[in-house]
């Protein structure tokens, strides 16, 4: 998708009709707009998704209030106002139009809810045609959900990546990847399963439609189960969010901060120190379970070679010959010495006692083998001995360890509970509550999970028993049959959706971790988990590292950075998702974005700067004054193929009027003592 034009109409500020261009050319992929606080950046921002979608974010207050305030208040009772924004856009080499319209009525003093009309057109050989399903093809074009991405106020881009976001943005990556319809699939096989299992109840007999229906109970029990988790899962993360908030707040603080620091420092130890903790202790657990046995094997051992020695000795110890070998000798009648074996002669009943005496080939090896595996045995004994002593040595280190950091981290908590602040008291008190809230919600969320665990695993069990058992009507094996097969389906796109979701998320943090370290000079980089959870952290002297306390502006950098390889992973995978067919533009998105710099200081703005050109083929940034003049906009000039100023025009009669130099020439930024408030958007050539 390429963005050619918009168009307004009445839409908020936007009084009477305006235009603006906005197609990138001559590699000039950037259009700049300046703007003061309220002149209408967030406006024009919506302006995008309620062409494409009919809706308005929630930076819009009083989002009915869709017609610009001065046509509303001069229109007539009974007139119709016409309200509208047209998109004109390229995709797939071809040409669109977007048109969402209303005709507002204007029945009260105040605005009411507004119902509006979406048109699509697209141009074949110049003819323009109507698409059919408008609504369907735009989010086909592109996805209501991934819009976020392309379309946010930078000042709030942080809240795409905090922890509330974290389940909302790993669906949007399934959506990224055309997975939506496995997930569908996955949502509507067990349905089809219970379809099938009707019959197979009615028609199975008693014994396999009890089994069945104790199937279900287990399934229904599961299901409940995951949802109770994922309920518990969301509220873990409101309170890791606000548990983040007072860190925040007593890292900031002058006399908590360094106490807390430290105590941030302690509990990354610590959590490493249990870890590594009880990866010793399975380490010696795996010993004793697989070579334990050793212990008990050193008298033993040397009683059994002992036997064997003696049996070896009186030429008792069974020679490693076949029986085959000896069958066909009597088989033949002749012996290996060339003698004739007849039947009931003392010659044949001695080999015949040798094929008595001839065993299976393997335990004959073994009784030849003993004497070599005994002496290896006291070796390993020794060495069974060795390892368990240090892993006793090491456990208890480890052990000693982490008490010694649980008790620095109680000295550091009375440290931080004796300062002589009522506010640090009361960060302290919430602080300990939220984390005793969390224990408390992780081992519920544990217990869930055993719960769940053990229903799927007596669904196993029991799904075995239902194959085996009889079924002597034809309908309810038909049945039975096709219920497996929808089984076998589902186990199978759980696999596919695991796997390619699991590949994205590393594909997408290779890509974080580049675009971040483009943009910052600190020493920091961010880590995406399976869960999608968004960290920044800092490599330690020791090899460890540290979790990075995030400021506003990190957090925005965080979040500029994700926005960046979201976009970049949607231009290579939609050749995939498209099984591989040519096209110009599949999954090349704009990014149109209100405030980009937010709070970012001097240093930060100019590397963002140099970084927004390559975030994606096509930027349309917004900015005020103090954001965009200076090194920011010098840095965008090279790549910047239109610029405007968002003019406000203003009633005000106290506030001076305003001008903003571009390129050496002077254009109105706010306009007062107008004859109504309004904006206006203006193309310069600075």
């Amino acid at each position: 998708m390429k963005l050619t034009e918009i168009k307004m109409e009445n839409f908020r500020q936007f009084m009477g009709q305006q235009s603006f261009p906005l197609a990138p050319s001559n590699g000039r992929n950037v259009t700049l707009l300046f703007g003061a606080n309220g002149a209408g950046k967030t406006t024009f921002l919506n302006a995008f998704t309620w062409a494409f979608y009919g809706n308005l974010s929630d930076d819009i207050e009083q989002k009915q209030r869709i017609v610009t305030d001065f046509v509303w208040q001069a229109a007539a009772f009974g007139q119709d106002i016409p309200v509208s924004v047209e998109v004109n856009f390229e995709h797939d080499g071809n040409l669109f139009r977007a048109r969402r319209s209303a005709a507002v009525r204007k029945s009260a003093e105040e605005q009411g809810p507004t119902n509006s009309v979406f048109e699509l057109w697209t141009s074949i050989g110049g003819q323009s045609k109507v698409v059919d399903a408008p609504e369907e093809k735009i989010r086909t074009i592109l996805p209501l959900r991934l819009s976020r991405f392309f379309f946010f106020n930078g000042e709030r881009i942080e809240d795409l990546v905090n922890q509330k976001a974290y389940a909302e943005v790993k669906q949007d990556i399934k959506t990224l990847l055309n997975l939506e319809q496995v997930e569908k699939a996955l949502i509507h096989l067990p349905k089809v399963e219970r379809k099938l299992s009707a019959d197979f109840k009615k028609y199975g007999g008693d014994q396999a439609g009890k089994l069945q229906v104790a199937i279900e109970a287990q399934q229904d029990s599961a299901t409940t189960g995951k949802q109770k988790r994922t309920d518990m899962q969301d509220g873990l993360a409101e309170l890791n969010e606000e548990l983040q908030g007072v860190l925040d707040l007593l890292r900031q603080h002058s006399e908590a901060g360094p106490l807390q620091r430290q105590r941030d420092e302690a509990e990354e130890q610590l959590a490493k120190r249990v870890q590594a903790n009880r990866a010793l202790k399975a380490d010696r657990n795996l010993l004793v379970a697989t070579r334990g046995y050793m212990a008990f094997a050193g008298e033993m051992s040397l009683k059994t070679q002992a036997i064997a020695a003696d049996l070896h000795e009186r030429g008792a110890l069974p020679a490693p010959l076949k029986r085959e070998f000896v069958q066909k000798l009597i088989d033949d009648a002749r012996c290996i010495c060339g003698s004739d074996l007849i039947i009931g002669t003392a010659a044949m009943r001695s080999v015949e006692e040798w094929r008595s005496r001839a065993g299976l080939q393997s335990v004959e090896a073994a009784w030849q083998k003993l004497s070599g595996q005994v002496g290896h045995i006291a070796d390993e004994r020794e060495q069974l001995k060795e390892s368990l002593q240090k892993y006793t040595v090491d456990i208890e280190v480890g052990r000693s360890e982490e008490d010694s950091l649980n008790g620095h981290l109680t000295e550091l908590k009375a440290q931080v509970e004796n300062l002589p602040s009522e506010e640090i008291g009361k960060l302290e008190g919430k602080r300990e509550d939220l984390k005793r809230r969390i224990d408390e919600m992780n081992q519920s969320i544990g217990g869930e999970d055993r719960s769940i665990a053990l229903a799927e695993a007596e669904v196993f069990r029991l799904r075995i028993q239902l194959r085996s058992a009889e079924v002597a009507d034809e309908l309810a094996s038909s049945a039975r049959r096709r219920m497996e097969t929808v089984q076998a389906v589902q186990k199978a796109l759980e696999r596919i959706l695991e796997i390619r979701s699991n590949g994205m998320r590393d594909r997408l943090d290779k890509k974080l971790k580049e675009v971040f370290a483009r943009i910052t000079v600190k020493p920091y980089y961010p880590e995406l988990t399976a869960d999608f959870e968004l960290g920044l952290y800092q490599d330690q002297e020791d090899g460890s590292r540290l979790p990075v306390p995030k400021s506003t502006g990190e957090n925005q950098i965080l979040s500029l950075s994700f926005v960046a390889a979201v976009s970049q992973l949607a231009r290579e995978v939609a050749p995939q998702n498209l099984g591989g067919e040519d096209s110009t533009d599949s999954g090349t998105y704009p990014i149109v974005m209100d405030a980009a710099f937010g709070s970012l200081d001097l240093n930060y703005q100019r590397d963002v700067s140099r970084a927004l050109a390559d975030m994606a083929p096509q930027m349309i940034v917004m900015v005020s004054k103090s954001q965009g003049l200076g090194q920011v906009l010098n840095e965008l000039r090279p790549h910047v193929n239109h610029m405007g100023v968002f003019v406000a025009h203003s009633s005000n009669e106290v506030k001076e009027s305003e001008l903003i130099e571009l390129g050496g020439l002077e254009y109105p930024f706010i306009s007062t003592r107008s004859d109504m408030d309004w904006t206006q958007l203006l193309e310069v050539t600075g």
